[in-house]
């Protein structure tokens, strides 16, 4: 018992250094490179020409991204934020300033729930007065207040056309002769066919 305690100390004491010589190379690798990118500071802007004044402070400079002067004092106070027009906007059938969750909670406990979640949406209003008559829809769409102004029904799909060869029958046609038919049993009189078998190299 003890013989296999001391085999295995060598084995851990290999496993320790090897990842400590690891972990040694990868912080110098680290180092290595902080050392090759050091942070250089700002650069010292020249002093003025001598035929240049130095401008007053708070007046703005002329730089190569055009005029750069003190920035704007920010706003006194808390941000403004606009009145809602219509405070019960969204409120649903209840008043109140929480007056869906009531809605919600009655359409959830009344005897049918899905008849309340699935009701018929209001129907839309007409125009308004002198509005003219509305433009002509494409084909295949439907107005939901105007139905004078519906397009023409999709058109079916093109009949006709060549005839098919000999031997081809159409898919939405009926199928050929036979197509039904189980197939004939085989002839037990028949001699059994074998397929020849290539000669080998």
């Amino acid at each position: 018992m003890t013989e296999r305690q001391r085999a295995t100390r060598p084995a851990n004491t290999f496993r320790i250094a090897v990842a400590g010589v690891i972990i040694a190379g990868g912080a110098l690798g680290m180092a290595g490179q902080a050392a090759a990118d050091p942070e250089l500071p700002y650069p010292t802007p020249a002093p003025p020409s001598p035929g240049e004044a130095t401008p007053a402070p708070g007046e703005p400079v002329a730089s190569s991204d055009g005029l750069v002067g003190p920035p704007p004092p920010p706003p006194v106070g808390p941000p403004t934020v606009p009145e809602i027009q219509d405070p019960v906007y969204g409120a649903g059938q209840t008043p109140g300033k929480l007056g869906y969750l009531r809605d919600i909670w009655h359409t959830f406990h009344s005897g049918n729930p899905l008849d309340a979640l699935t009701a018929p949406q209001e129907v839309a209003p007409g125009p308004p007065p002198g509005a003219g008559s509305p433009p002509q829809l494409p084909p295949g769409y439907i107005s939901m207040n105007a139905p004078e102004s519906n397009g023409p029904p999709v058109a079916e799909p093109a009949q006709g056309g060549p005839p098919l060869p000999p031997g081809y029958y159409p898919l939405n046609g009926p199928p050929p002769p036979g197509y039904y038919d189980s197939p004939a049993p085989p002839d037990p009189a028949a001699p059994p066919t074998i397929a020849p078998v290539p000669p080998t190299p």
